[in-house]
């Protein structure tokens, strides 16, 4: 674990890379960006929709449950994400924007979940590009 406290900016490249590692954690704050607010049960269908996709069946219950319990408060703990666990929110905190540069890389290169992430919002309104 790191002794990152969420309160300076994230300079440590090793510590911002260790945040974008995981394809799901990536696709929360692509989702975060582009949607403002929103469930963790949105976050969860869109990120299995996705792997869905990729590799098959993705179950979006087992991907909430990782979301819970590894993955949102891992970004609420450097500071990133904003995680109300008693509301089942997230949304991107002011730190959140530290990772731009990188997330515009990772973006470019899995075109498919940054496209999830701004695909349609669960009312089946299409998200404005």
């Amino acid at each position: 674990m790191s002794d990152h406290t969420g309160t300076e900016p994230i300079d440590d490249v090793s510590a911002a890379f260790d945040l974008l590692r995981d394809a799901r954690r990536r696709g929360v704050l692509y989702t975060l960006k582009r949607n403002g607010q929103t469930s963790v049960e949105e976050l969860a269908e869109r990120i299995a929709a996705w792997q869905s996709a990729e590799d098959g069946e993705t179950d979006p219950e087992s991907v909430e449950v990782s979301l819970v319990h590894a993955h949102l408060p891992k970004l609420a703990d450097a500071g990133v994400v904003e995680y109300d666990r008693d509301r089942g929110t997230a949304e991107l905190a002011d730190r959140g924007d530290d990772l731009d540069p990188l997330l515009r890389c990772t973006s470019e290169r899995e075109p498919d979940l940054f496209r999830a992430a701004r695909g349609s919002n669960r009312r089946g309104l299409e998200v404005s590009q």
